[in-house]
This record gives structure tokens, sequence and C-alpha cells, in this order.
């Protein structure tokens, strides 16, 4: 397959269902984790508390050889956040370089804790392709994505689909071979946290809650808002060795790269779950475009100050659930919805990039808003019993 002018060169014709490509591998350093953590804002504090990861029972099998090999005096836990981030991004070349737009998440699962030093490595599996239209020039590609550590054992599992160019001149008749997905994800195939024990209230901070605080319906929003500057996009994408084109290209205006996006709406919410581990997520969607702020500033509002495309987000709670023999910890279900603020620059910015949703804007209290990400989330969350 021979296309010298691309460093990827899948189109929607090359994936065939069956198909497993192996991704490569990257270290999780623990700059990368740490500068994760401050960059967006990550307020769950079992990754970036090694006092309390420690005495929760969270050891690094690993931490000798870490210690003797890399200079790594202490490998802690690392943000899950960052984890999707950097699973997300070994998989870029093989599935996603030539893509349009990431669209959707289903059946995601995380798998073992990612301690710093780790080593984590990716496959994927081509489940199916569907073809929305007869004479598309585009379709949208299945596939199911493992990320793995140093040891064989699966940190983060999930199924996503991608809306991929066809080649030049090329259309392809309505079809589908795309495989339904469950609607939940199976606790019983999930990672539990380890036991939650003898913790200080003052981790709870001023708005963070126990598992008896959140009720079915209730909403919280972000405890602040902000844009996303093209540094900080940048950053994350060479951290997680992510160089999809549509990030780099003038031509898309940049477009932001949706884990950036996940990652500052999960931070905006953070501070109300502070002690909440990452089960999964039943499904998630990129519903619109967002842009690095001052890209907007300089291209389309002539350069003007002020936060362009910044984000706010909130959560809903949809479900609560107990665990039989765990009295220290419930299980949530939220909608993280993320909206970003539409100014005249990002008005432009959508019209210039002929977006098709333009009709999805809605005015409160004077701004414009367009949603931008929605995300079912799976979370436990300590109960008062697991305080001293």
């Amino acid at each position: 397959m021979l296309r010298p002018n691309l460093i990827s060169s899948r189109y929607v014709s090359d994936f065939h269902e069956g198909e497993i490509y192996h991704h490569g591998a990257i270290q999780i350093t623990p700059m990368r984790n740490r500068e994760y953590i401050n960059k967006y804002r990550d307020g769950l504090i079992l990754g970036a508390n090694p006092g309390l990861s420690l005495q929760l029972g969270y050891e690094d099998p690993d931490y000798k050889l870490k210690k003797e090999k890399y200079g790594i005096e202490k490998s802690v836990l690392v943000s899950q956040g960052f984890i999707f981030n950097a699973g997300f991004g070994l998989s870029v070349h093989d599935i996603s370089f030539n893509a349009i737009a990431n669209l959707s998440y289903s059946d995601l699962r995380f798998g073992v804790p990612v301690f710093e030093g780790d080593v984590i490595y990716g496959k994927s599996e081509v489940l199916g392709k569907v073809f929305r239209k007869d004479g598309a020039t585009n379709g949208s590609v299945q596939v199911r994505t493992t990320i793995y550590n140093q040891r064989g054992e699966s940190v983060l599992e999930y199924v996503r689909q991608v809306l991929v160019r066809a080649e030049s001149g090329k259309s392809y008749p309505k079809a589908s071979t795309i495989i339904s997905q469950p609607s939940k994800i199976d606790i019983k195939k999930t990672v539990l946290p380890k036991v939650y024990h003898d913790l200080s209230k003052d981790f709870l901070g001023k708005n963070g809650k126990t598992f008896e605080g959140f009720k079915v319906g209730d909403v919280y929003h972000g405890l602040f808002e902000d844009a996303i500057d093209l540094v900080t996009f940048s950053w994350l994408q060479i951290a997680t060795l992510n160089d999809a084109a549509v990030h780099h290209n003038p031509s898309s205006n940049f477009i932001g790269y949706g884990g950036g996006v996940k990652g500052r709406a999960e931070g905006e919410v953070s501070g109300h779950l502070p002690l909440a581990y990452h089960l999964g997520m039943n499904s998630g969607s990129h519903d619109a475009p967002t842009y690095p702020g001052d890209i907007v500033q300089l291209l389309f509002a002539s350069g003007k100050e002020g936060p362009h495309e910044k984000i706010r987000a909130r959560i809903e709670v949809l479900d609560t659930n107990k665990i039989d023999g765990r009295d220290d910890i419930g299980i949530i279900t939220i909608k993280l919805t993320g909206e970003k603020y539409v100014t005249d620059g990002g008005m432009k910015a959508l019209e210039a990039a002929k977006f098709g949703g333009i009709d999805q804007i809605y005015v409160e209290g004077g701004n414009r808003f367009l949603k931008v990400l929605t995300l079912e989330q799976v979370l436990a969350v300590p109960t008062r019993k697991a305080f001293k």
C-alpha cells in the first residue's frame, strides 16, 4: 500500500473487519502525568496525592525496577484522564491520522491501575464500517481498542467510531457492518478501587460530596470556566504521541483535540467528586468542533483580547447504586456535558468550517452556547463509612 505523501495512509477502504493493528508503546513519565494534572486542573486527587494513594494500598509492583532503571523515586498513580489520552494517542497513526472526526465511544472500561513509569501498549480490532448514504465520500469505522501495561494487564478497553475519508474520486453505496454495543458497561467486568478507609473530610474540599450526597436528577455546574489555548492542546497531543492531521492543519482552523476538551470539562467538575474513581463510560460523543481560544482571536476576532471558545461543564446524576460486599463505595452514573461560548469570532470560525450544526446554537443570559461534548460516565465514590 504505497502512499508516500502521508505518514499514515489508511482511507476508509483500507479498513477490513477482523484486522488487528498493533500501535506501539509509550512510557507514562512522572512529568507527563503531573503536567496533565496541572494544565487541565484535574481535581481527582487519587492521581495527584501520593500520600493518599499509598494510604489506600496503591503500591507499584515494579517500583524497585523503576527506581534502579529510570531513577523514579516514588511511582504513584497516574490520572485516569491522562491514561485515556495516552491510550487514545497510541492508536492515532493506525486509525485516525487521516480521519475527519472522532465520533463516539462506547463500552469503555478501565482496568488495573497505572503507575508513573509504566509502559503502555495498544492494539485495535476493526469491528465494522458504515456508509450512511449512497455516494458517500467518507465512512464511519468502528474499532475496539485495548491498552495494556508491561505485564500484559489490561488498563483500558473501549469501542470508538471514527469518520474517515475515502480516497479522492471514490464513493460508496449505503451499507453497514457496525456491531451493536451495550447501552451500559458491565460493572462485573470493571476493576473496582481499593477499599477507601480512614479518609479525612479535608479531602472533600469545599464542594466535594460523599456517595450519599448524590441524588438522581441533581445537576452540578463546573467550578470554573476556561478556554484552551493552542499550546495546551498541542502539549497534550505531543505528550501522548497524537499527531492527527486535523489538529495541525491551518485549513481546519486547528480543530482542538477532543481529548483536551474532555480533560478541561472533567477538570471543571472534578471538585464535586474529588475522591471519585473512574470505572468506565457507557457512551460518549463529540458534538461540535472546538478551536484553540487564541487561534480564534487571531484568525477571526482581529486579535482582540478575551477568552474565545471558553468551555463550561456540568454533570447530571443519572443513577446511583450500591455494591454488594462494599460499604465504603457507591456507584454513580453521570452525564457530563461540555458547552462552549460562541463569540462573534467563534461564529465566523464555524461558518468558515461550514459546520452543519449552526442551528444548534442557543442563547442564554445574553451569551451564545453550543454543546461540544456529551459523556455518560460511571464512577465509584466513597461513602460516609470511608471517612474517620
